[in-house]
This record gives C-alpha cells, sequence and structure tokens, in this order.
C-alpha cells in the first residue's frame, strides 16, 4: 500500500472536493480521500496506478495538483476592486436623487469588470459543474450575474432605466467576501504537521567508521551512532550508549509534556525532539527520521485533520437542491408569461427577477458574518474559533479531557515546601542553596535560585543527573538528588521525603549531611477550580490525563474537583482514552492541551482546545485556542460556540426563508429592479443584524 498526497487547486465548495473523491475512487485499487479544508487529496494506492495517472483524474475533473499556493492573495485583490466597484455602485443605484447623468452607462463600465474578473472564480467553479452535471451556489451566482449584466446592457441598448448591474456588482463581491473569510478559518489544518515535524532538528552529528560528521537528519539510518551536546535536541528515536556522566538528563516534555527532565541510563530509549539538558549524550539511532515516534505523531495529526466534517455541508447540501429548483422555477415563470398569458417581455423580466432574488448574499455571509462577530468577542474573553466546523458539536460534548501540566497547572515548577534538617537554620539552608542553583538553568535549579539572593557562590560545577556544587562563605554545599541513603542521616532525611510527598525533590546537604529538603511543583492555575465548575453546570463531565506519575496526577485532580483521572499516559495512550471514552456512548469527547505531546489526541477529539502558551503545532491542531491560558474560558467557549452555531443555522434559516418567499413575488412579476437590490440588501443586513445579536447574549 502506497499513500500519497495531491495538493488541488480549483475547489470552492465541499461539492468540488466530493466530485474529485469519486473519481479518484473510479481508479482501480485506490482510495482516496479529498479534503476541503486543506485542499489535499489523500491517497492509498493498492494497484498498478501512478501519481501521473491520478493528477490526471484530477484534471479531468476540472481542477489542477500544484503545489500548495495559497489561494488567499488571488481572492484579496479580487475581493478589493469588487469591493472599491460595488460599494458606490450600489449606493447610487438605489438613491435617484444621487445619480448623475448617463448613470445606467456608467455603471455598466464600472460593472464589466467585478462580472468578468471578480466572479470568474464562480463562472469556472459553475463551468466545471456543468461539465459533470452538477449544480451548485457557484451555479446560482455565476448565472445570476451574466443574466443580470447581459439584460441590462440590453435595456440599456433600448434605451431602458431598469437595469440590474448594481445586482451584478454586489453579489459576487458579498459571496467573494464570505469565501474569503471561511478560507481565513480553515487554512491552519496542515500547520500542526510542519509544526511538529520542525520540532526534530535538520541534521545530527554522525559517527562511522571512526570518523564525526554532519548529516542531514533524513539521511541517518537505524544504527547509526549519534552525538548529541548539551542543548541540542535528538534528532531520531534511539537508545543511550553513552553519556558523559551517571544519568543522562533530557527534557521530555514534547512527548511527555511534563516540565521536570528525565533521567536515563544507558540502554534507556530516548525520542527525536528531547533535548539534552545534561552533558554530551551518545545514541544508537533505532529508526531514521520518518519512522521516528513524532513522525507517527504527525501521521496521526494529518489523518485526524482531514477527516473533519465542514459546516460548509449544511450550504452545500441545500444547494444541490435549491439551485436546480430556483433554474427550473425561473424557466417555469419564462414559460407561463410567454404561452399561458401571451406576454413573453414580461415573462423574460420576471425570469430574470427570480434568478436574482435568489442570488445569495445573505447566504455567501450567513455562516462567515457569525463567524466573524463570534471571533471578535471570543477574542475580548481570549477565545478564538479557529475551525467552524466543530460549533455543531459543542453541544453534543459529554466529556472534556484536560491535560495537567501547562493546562490546569502553570507548568512552571515552584518551591512548594521546604524542610529544614539535622538542627540547621532553615532561611540559611535556601539561601546557600539559592546561591549555588543560581549557576545553574535547569527548571528545578531555576526556581530556587528565585527563593533568596543574599549570598553569592563560587567554584560552581554541575554533574548531570546529580546536581549541582559550588563554594558559599567558605562551605561547599551541594544541591541535587542523590539517593537518601547515601548521606549519614539517612533516616532523618528519609523521613523528610515522605512529609514532601508526591512532588519533584532536591535535597541540600554539606560535607555529606542533608540540611534541608525542597518540594516543588507546578501550581494550579486560579482559575483551574472554579472552570472545572462551570464544566459540571453545563453537563459536562471533566477528566484529567497527564503523563505525570500517579501520586502528582491524583493531587492535581484531588484539588481541581476532578473524579476520574489518568496518569502515565503517553500520547498514544491518550488516543485509547479518547476513543474508549466515545465507546461509552453518551456524547462527543472535548481535548484540552498545550503541548506537542497533546496534538494527536487535540487532532482525534471530537473538538480540540488548546492554551494559547502552548506551542504552534498544539494551536493549529485544535478548533479553539485560549489566549490567555485561563480555564475558566473553557466553558466560555463551549457557551460561545454553541450560540454561534445556532446563530448560524438562524441565519441559514433566514437566507433560504427570504428566497422562498420572494421567488413566487418575482415570479408573479411583481419585483422590479429596484425593489429586488433593496431586497437583497435588506436580506443580507438581516443576517449582519442576527449574527450581531451575538454581542448581546
Amino acid at each position: 500500500m502506497q499513500n500519497i498526497d495531491l495538493d488541488i487547486e480549483g475547489m470552492t465548495c465541499t461539492a468540488c472536493a466530493r466530485r474529485i473523491e469519486k473519481n479518484l475512487n473510479k481508479v482501480e485499487g485506490v482510495k482516496a480521500y479529498v479534503d476541503f479544508a486543506s485542499e489535499k487529496a489523500h491517497i492509498s494506492i493498492a494497484g498498478n496506478a501512478t501519481r501521473e495517472a491520478l493528477i490526471a483524474v484530477v484534471e479531468d475533473t476540472g481542477y489542477s495538483v500544484a503545489a500548495g499556493k495559497p489561494q488567499t492573495q488571488a481572492m484579496v485583490w479580487r475581493l478589493q476592486l469588487g469591493a472599491i466597484i460595488s460599494a458606490p455602485v450600489a449606493v447610487i443605484s438605489m438613491v435617484p436623487a444621487i445619480m448623475p447623468m448617463q448613470w445606467p452607462l456608467i455603471s455598466a463600465i464600472l460593472t464589466a469588470p467585478v462580472a468578468a474578473w471578480v466572479a470568474w472564480p464562480f463562472h469556472s467553479a459553475a463551468f466545471k459543474n456543468l461539465k459533470q452535471r452538477a449544480t451548485t451556489m457557484d451555479t446560482l451566482v455565476s448565472l445570476g450575474v451574466i443574466v443580470a449584466y447581459l439584460y441590462s446592457l440590453a435595456v440599456l441598448a433600448q434605451g431602458g432605466m431598469d437595469t440590474y448591474f448594481e445586482v451584478a456588482a454586489v453579489v459576487p463581491t458579498v459571496v467573494l467576501f464570505g469565501r474569503w473569510l471561511e478560507v481565513r478559518t480553515r487554512r491552519s489544518a496542515t500547520d500542526a504537521v510542519r509544526a511538529l515535524l520542525a520540532a526534530v532538528p535538520e541534521t545530527a552529528m554522525v559517527r562511522r567508521d571512526g570518523k564525526q560528521f554532519e548529516l542531514p537528519t533524513s539521511q541517518v539510518k537505524a544504527g547509526d551512532t549519534l552525538v548529541i551536546a548539551a542543548g541540542q535536541k535528538v534528532p531520531v528515536d534511539g537508545l543511550v550508549a553513552e553519556v558523559s556522566g551517571e544519568w543522562a538528563q533530557l527534557d521530555n516534555s514534547l512527548i511527555t509534556g511534563e516540565s521536570v527532565p528525565e533521567l536515563l541510563g544507558v540502554g534507556a530509549s530516548v525520542a527525536a525532539g528531547a533535548l539534552n539538558v545534561g552533558g554530551l549524550l551518545v545514541i544508537t539511532a533505532s529508526a531514521t527520521s520518518s519512522n521516528s515516534r513524532i513522525a507517527q505523531i504527525a501521521d496521526l495529526v494529518r489523518e485526524a485533520t482531514s477527516q473533519k466534517a465542514k459546516i460548509s455541508n449544511l450550504a452545500d447540501s441545500i444547494s444541490s437542491v435549491f439551485v436546480p429548483v430556483v433554474i427550473g422555477i425561473s424557466l417555469a415563470t419564462l414559460g407561463v408569461w410567454a404561452f399561458g398569458l401571451h406576454n413573453p417581455e414580461s415573462g423574460l423580466r420576471a425570469a430574470i427577477a427570480v434568478l436574482v432574488i435568489a442570488c445569495p448574499c445573505a447566504l455567501g455571509i450567513a455562516v462567515p458574518v457569525s463567524l466573524a462577530v463570534a471571533t471578535a468577542m471570543g477574542a475580548k474573553r481570549g477565545v478564538v474559533i479557529r475551525h467552524p466546523d466543530t460549533l455543531s458539536l459543542l453541544g453534543k460534548l459529554r466529556f472534556v479531557v484536560l491535560d495537567k501540566t501547562g493546562t490546569l497547572t502553570t507548568g512552571k515548577l515552584a518551591v512548594t515546601k521546604a524542610i529544614a534538617l539535622d538542627g540547621f537554620d532553615k532561611d540559611r539552608a535556601i539561601a546557600l542553596a539559592a546561591a549555588v542553583e543560581r549557576g545553574s538553568v535547569h527548571p528545578i535549579a531555576t526556581a530556587i535560585a528565585a527563593q533568596d539572593q543574599t549570598l553569592a557562590a563560587a567554584n560552581i560545577r554541575e554533574t548531570a543527573g546529580l546536581g549541582v556544587v559550588g563554594i558559599v562563605d567558605g562551605q561547599e554545599i551541594e544541591v541535587g538528588r542523590r539517593a537518601p541513603q547515601t548521606f549519614e542521616n539517612a533516616a532523618e532525611l528519609s523521613a523528610a521525603i515522605e512529609q514532601v510527598g508526591p512532588r519533584s525533590l532536591a535535597i541540600v546537604s554539606i560535607a555529606n549531611r542533608a540540611v534541608l529538603v525542597f518540594g516543588l511543583e507546578d501550581d494550579l492555575r486560579p482559575t483551574a477550580v472554579s472552570g472545572i465548575s462551570q464544566l459540571r453546570q453545563l453537563g459536562i463531565e471533566p477528566i484529567l490525563l497527564s503523563g505525570d506519575i500517579e501520586p502528582r496526577v491524583a493531587d492535581v485532580a484531588a484539588l481541581a474537583g476532578i473524579g476520574r483521572h489518568y496518569s502515565s499516559v503517553t500520547p498514544e495512550r491518550k488516543l485509547e482514552v479518547i476513543a474508549n471514552l466515545r465507546v461509552e456512548g453518551r456524547g462527543l469527547v472535548a481535548m484540552v492541551g498545550d503541548g506537542l505531546n497533546d496534538v494527536a489526541a487535540l487532532a482525534t477529539a471530537d473538538v480540540g482546545i488548546a492554551m494559547g502558551s502552548g506551542t504552534h503545532a498544539t494551536q493549529s491542531a485544535a478548533a479553539i485556542t485560549i489566549l490567555d491560558d485561563d480555564p475558566e474560558a473553557i466553558a466560555y467557549s463551549i457557551r460561545l460556540g454553541r450560540r454561534t452555531f445556532r446563530n448560524i443555522r438562524q441565519n441559514l434559516g433566514w437566507a433560504f426563508g427570504y428566497n422562498m418567499v420572494l421567488i413566487p413575488v418575482a415570479a408573479m412579476g411583481l419585483l422590479n429592479p429596484m425593489l429586488s437590490g433593496t431586497a437583497m440588501a435588506f436580506s443580507s443586513v438581516s443576517v449582519v443584524l442576527n449574527a450581531l445579536r451575538l454581542r448581546r447574549q
């Protein structure tokens, strides 16, 4: 089985994606999924089909394959020209008192580039649809613009004044504005994968045949010996072969999400993307870069983001029926007037009025304008709705799964307990430890160094995995994590460690006698407890899911008021937990996280919510981002999302309802161009006003 991705150009709606997908799946041995959001075709090939043959299928369908060029820039140029022309044309056409002489001719000249170039994406899509014997909203936009402009030219040539030039200008501009807003909300579907893979260094230091040299990470082979200096990231998965001290010290938060570096001995497994915070590290590669654990997580993200349902399916599904019906009504109107009432001229005007009144200005902005208002409101509260497709799911949430470190907690270690031993003065011991720890950048050292600034240390030296030693006031002070039995007052120390409980430890000693034990942990965010309470009020069960050890996870769960928790969970295991919650069958699952280790779970969950302080990959994979890291904003984002989706449904109902009411009026010949334009403007304004109601809710 071979898997390839093709970048598709020219899609304007999910109907385009379904059409390409259908034709690709006709090829023997090919299974394809075309993702409109990321503009990619994800293809699995089990037969003899070639990439070139598949590209030919896409092109025969009426689309093209390219290197993923963004649509946004070309769309902005068309939108800017359309706005500059359509705004004055629409205003002047609806206010006779300010019309200049020869206004119909002037508006015909001004509108020409809008009807041709600005509306070209709709004309192109309509032609492709026609080749496939299909109709979408693009068909109606294109037909309405062409008919309105050509009919108006004919009226102008006969010296008439009842023209539809403003319709030909406004319709493509307004609908294109809706498309632009939509594109902006869905462009980041593939950003998560790029950011994940960017966490792996591009080059690796390799030892082969007694020589040491730098190679691109992609050229590293399984079995190669790699050298990683302090401060560098691990390029591929591997096993520890050599360390400069007794232990290797790795910040593996990329995978586990935990801020405390891990101590690993010879033979231990290391993952690509881990940061070496100790001395020199030598590993034996166990996988290539394409088969590394982080690459596998990236594959999970690709798979999850490509399968998201699109809210625009609702409009597309309705359009597949609505457009043929409108065209049919228009033709029937012409037939009734021409053959039944023997008035073909009035019939032509009525038929054109039907097409004009059905042009989807309100429909084109129904979804984007609600999203724009919701985005502005959310931003004031520190919440960004990034993927509108999940809005329909927020009302069905039953579980919210939360990461611990960086989500419910601050993600930064702080001293929470200090116990003096051996009769030593506690404040003096803290000052001595802080002086020594200022010579290290280790997260534990940074937290301890912040406790006191009164003393200074000399001859500071750090041993990876053991701690820091320095001279303060003529005494050698050691701060580290040696085994309790190695100290002279081992019994007293062991008792103190039990009092510290499930926290990270640091032992301060002088002349091999422990004088102080630090307990460190990352604190709960100030609003964590109230945020969890608000979730319960919404009828949602909060669940804690963390890569940290059981005692710490249980402690945080108890403090936050969370009943169910899971500890020592890997990124892959997080996916299993989410899947098991779905099996319970009581509703959908949201995932809240901040680290790269959460990315696959965020993308796989029904709704992903990322903390703003998290990585770019985390935010890219999530549907909602909480900018200020406030746990209370989780419940707020769910409430906002529910209201926004309800508002969108109201807008769509109004847009189609407006057509259902006015199309019969137009068919009876009771709508002239002025009234048609006014009604269209009123419909769009009504949709905007309804969206603005979100601000008052």
